[in-house]
């Protein structure tokens, strides 16, 4: 069953010797999400970095199955190998949102409820 999700790849500092490579990393990772974006895969990408330059991140949001098209593609995986060679602390995370979030408040309380905790 496809959920509404948000793929969120994190980054810290460039490894020395390699920001201009980052940059061209960077760049490329953002052109590949917006090609996505426009096949109608995923919303247009994010992008945010710290106001003190340590980090980083990128959002897309969509369906899980769409997502998990594109993180399952060749292209993706090598964009994320060429991205471990130029940043420090490149992840990726999955979170779920829209609906989702009720449904997960829901799963959580009745848990709980059985647990004897709510």
């Amino acid at each position: 069953m496809a959920r509404d999700a948000a793929l969120v790849t994190t980054f810290g500092s460039p490894v020395r010797g390699r920001e201009a490579k980052s940059l061209e990393v960077f760049t490329e990772f953002l052109t590949f999400l917006g090609k996505q974006a426009a096949e109608g895969k995923c919303s247009q990408p994010e992008p945010f970095f710290a106001t003190d330059s340590s980090n980083g991140m990128v959002i897309v949001r969509g369906r899980t199955d769409a997502l998990a098209e594109i993180t399952d593609s060749d292209e993706y995986d090598k964009l994320l190998a060429k991205g471990q060679m130029v940043v420090e602390d490149l992840k990726i995370h999955w979170y779920l949102t829209g609906e989702e979030i009720e449904r997960g408040m829901r799963i959580f309380a009745e848990a709980g409820g059985e647990l004897g905790y709510m």
